[in-house]
């Protein structure tokens, strides 16, 4: 869908999980740690866990004209945030019936090659298209598609190099909004929060590995970690939290976390043996210490509720939003929160949206198309810079790399935003 015709889409409730919009490929998950990189190869970048440090020298600050932007480009109505490798940006949206992959030049927009195949847009009170982010591991990109055609393709030529439906071949159902969560690789598995707790892929051919029972799935990413010795992986299904092997899919940990219409979206954080998990329709957020045998919260953050904006862990606090991005009429705030208490440290009103974290500051994108910068500090909010980028509707979370933002128009656009320093 093009810039003329991004029009206001009826809201009836809730909107999807944005994605799985791709998670950690690495057995981390989200401690704060930053990583130097000049790519954001998958959701939440390198690290898994949307904190950064940057190569690029790059400016929080901009002048009264707002941030320049670079390019902006159709790629068809969608959820899936922008992947960044070696020069290139990864996305997918639907047009006319089909799912399009997306190679973009990051420099110009220009596109280099794009796929396509057939997929129902699923537009359930939103305006629909894929869910999940693109995934780069090595040469190859990975990508899931709503109704669950999971692809890898050679990410310099596109060439498709295998194929696999895991809704159709393997029986595992779909839930309301379709498949959302972005391909996690670690080692030579794909994991994919698919059935009642995940799926394994074999990455280099797409068979099965092992899959969990044939009901339907969380919109949020498989966290991978390691408890007690053993590779495990976090999956946010649609009535519980779940906690499984790697090796196998065995469950080794679980509690009930029932939603309406299981919108569990927002992924997880893990810290040692410290998992916090939170969604919207009245669950809050709360923190488990899973070697306790007992599985009560350590607390309950009843007004920290994620949506399916994931919250940012950085030097001990969670900074993240409360309360539904659709509904205009629902008390939204942006929170601080302290990750081993649940104390709330400081609160903005009336602001919602997703962020990143890179050398120490917030880039945050509400859902309506303003870019926001701010010391990622658990004192207080102080906004650096505010401007806006899009009129369109901007759920999924921005991407960074090489001193630039790049932001995904559910209604259709793609958006780089040219933060580099002058030199």
């Amino acid at each position: 869908m093009n810039r003329h015709s991004c029009r206001p889409w009826p809201v009836l409730m809730l909107m999807i999980a944005i994605g799985g919009l791709a998670c950690p490929i690495v057995a981390v998950a989200g401690d704060g740690a930053t990583q130097t990189s000049t790519d954001w190869p998958r959701w939440r970048g390198p690290n898994g866990n949307s904190v950064i440090q940057q190569t690029t020298p790059w400016s929080a600050k901009w002048g009264d004209d707002g941030p320049r932007q670079l390019w902006s480009v159709p790629v068809g109505i969608g959820y899936a945030s922008i992947s960044v490798s070696e020069h290139r940006c990864y996305t997918t949206g639907h047009r006319d019936g089909r799912d399009i992959v997306y190679c973009l030049n990051a420099d110009t927009g220009k596109t280099i090659w794009q796929q396509a195949y057939a997929q129902d847009i699923l537009a359930k009170w939103n305006p629909g298209g894929p869910n999940a982010t693109p995934t780069v591991d090595g040469r190859w990109l990975y990508v899931l598609g709503k109704e669950g055609t999971v692809s890898c393709f050679d990410k310099a030529s596109g060439k498709l190099r295998w194929r696999r439906e895991v809704h159709k071949r393997d029986g595992l159902p779909l839930p309301l909004w379709g498949y959302a969560s972005t391909p996690i690789i670690v080692g030579q598995r794909l994991f994919l929060n698919v059935g009642e707790s995940g799926v394994a892929l074999d990455k280099d051919n797409g068979e099965l590995l092992w899959k969990s029972a044939a009901e339907p799935c969380g919109y949020a990413c498989p966290v991978p970690f390691e408890w007690n010795g053993q590779p495990s992986l976090v999956m946010f299904g649609h009535h519980a939290v779940h906690v499984v092997r790697q090796s196998d899919g065995k469950q080794l940990w679980q509690t009930p976390w029932p939603t309406k219409m299981g919108e569990n979206s927002a992924d997880p954080i893990v810290v040692g043996n410290l998992l916090y998990v939170s969604s919207w329709w009245g669950q809050g957020a709360k923190l488990f210490d899973l070697n306790q045998s007992d599985g009560k919260p350590l607390w309950h953050h009843q007004t920290f509720q994620n949506h399916f904006s994931s919250s940012v862990l950085y030097d001990g606090h969670l900074f993240g939003f409360d309360g539904p991005a659709h509904r205009r009429t629902r008390l939204k705030a942006m929170r601080c929160v302290e990750f081993k208490t649940g104390k709330t440290k400081w609160s903005v009103p009336d602001l919602n949206g997703s962020l990143i974290i890179v050398d120490g500051k917030m880039i945050i994108l509400t859902n309506t198309g303003e870019l926001i910068t701010a010391d990622a500090s658990a004192k207080s909010f102080e906004p650096i810079s505010r401007g806006r980028i899009t009129e369109g509707r901007t759920w999924p979370p921005p991407s960074f790399a090489g001193g630039r933002v790049f932001v995904r128009q559910i209604e259709g656009l793609a958006i780089c935003i040219d933060l580099r320093a002058a030199e």
